[in-house]
């Protein structure tokens, strides 16, 4: 099964099991509900759940022939309508959205995210840092290739299209130098500290002009929490700009 496109129907808000169910069904055309699941390599109760997701979000069609369930998935094109919708529609209420920022914008808020789906929600809140910097102390880590996948796939070319610049200051392992090697021209500057005067654990992201996330990266503990404080964000951008200025 195509990595690739199980990725883009995530993107699209499937989970993982369903993009594979979605991308078996779309393969076979119609099929019953055992077929898929082997076809997906998925358990079959799995499966029935999975259908009766997706058919409740009309995504999948169901008919009965002769006492026999089949099932068939909306098409592709169908599906970026359906999208486009849903951009538009917020869209319009971003505003009103906005306002209630600015009506309890002095209260600082805690938004917390898990596992692969809250990390892409929480990168994708990155990319709001469209007319500021983002800031970064990278911790010395192994990221889950699945995570690493995305962020070079998916994130650091969204970054470079918005033209969002960053700044990075790195616990000097190895992973981090092969990490940063690979993504040098994209709009990115990177500064190494050894590990033993510089430990961290964790990521850390300043950005947006109020925001500050704290990232966790490995397969037990993927997870993380974004701050939105403009005294947290001065601090930490105070921080690390000192950090920034003497570090040769």
């Amino acid at each position: 099964m195509d990595a690739n496109l199980l990725i883009t129907l995530q993107n699209y808000g499937l989970s993982e099991k369903e993009a594979r169910v979605y991308l078996t069904v779309l393969e076979l055309g119609t099929s019953i509900a055992s077929t898929i699941a082997r076809r997906a390599e998925l358990n079959r109760v799995t499966v029935y759940t999975l259908l009766e997701d997706l058919k409740r979000d009309g995504i999948v069609n169901e008919t009965t022939k002769e006492g026999v369930k089949y099932y068939s998935v909306i098409s592709p094109d169908i599906l970026l309508r359906q999208a486009e919708q849903k951009y538009e529609s917020f869209k319009e209420k971003v505003p009103e959205l906005l306002a209630l920022v600015e009506k309890f914008g002095s209260k600082p808020k805690i938004q917390f995210f898990e596992w692969l789906e809250g990390m892409k929600k929480m990168y994708a809140e990155l990319l709001t840092s469209k007319d500021h910097m983002i800031r970064s102390f990278l911790g010395s880590h192994e990221a889950h290739p699945i995570l690493r996948d995305y962020l070079n796939e998916h994130f650091v070319p969204q970054r470079v299209k918005y033209k969002i610049k960053a700044k990075v200051i790195c616990c000097e392992s190895d992973d981090n130098k092969s990490y940063h090697q690979v993504n040098k021209k994209n709009l990115i500057e990177v500064k190494f500290i050894k590990d033993k005067e510089f430990h961290l654990s964790c990521g850390i992201d300043i950005y947006a002009g109020n925001k500050v996330s704290i990232v966790l990266f490995s397969k037990e503990e993927m997870s993380g929490l974004i701050v939105t404080s403009k005294k947290c964000y001065d601090t930490l951008v105070s921080i690390f700009d000192m950090v920034w200025k003497y570090k040769k």
